[in-house]
């Protein structure tokens, strides 16, 4: 963690390895852009048989707009996607 610190990002413990889970994509943790504050609620919350179902939403709102100069999906549609489908 002090490592990540010192890399000027704020370092959250997530749990074990075992609890990896909570951080994957379709879980609230994943790519919504948390201040440090938010992301223990964010892990909290994940439920892990709903990640495979919004993670496939996800992905398939971002193939939607690849490849479309004007709808390529930038950094902050990401964040904003994930934050309406895994929060």
């Amino acid at each position: 963690m002090m490592l990540v610190e010192d890399s000027g990002l704020d370092a959250v413990y997530s749990g074990s390895i075992a609890e990896s889970w909570r951080q994957q994509p379709g879980a609230p943790a994943y790519c919504t852009d948390l201040t440090r504050e938010e992301m223990a609620g964010a892990l909290a919350a994940a439920d892990k048989d709903r990640l495979p179902k919004r993670r496939d939403i996800a992905v398939a709102a971002f193939l939607e707009r690849m490849g479309d100069p004007k709808t390529n999906p930038d950094a902050d549609f990401g964040v904003r996607v994930s934050r309406a489908l895994f929060m």
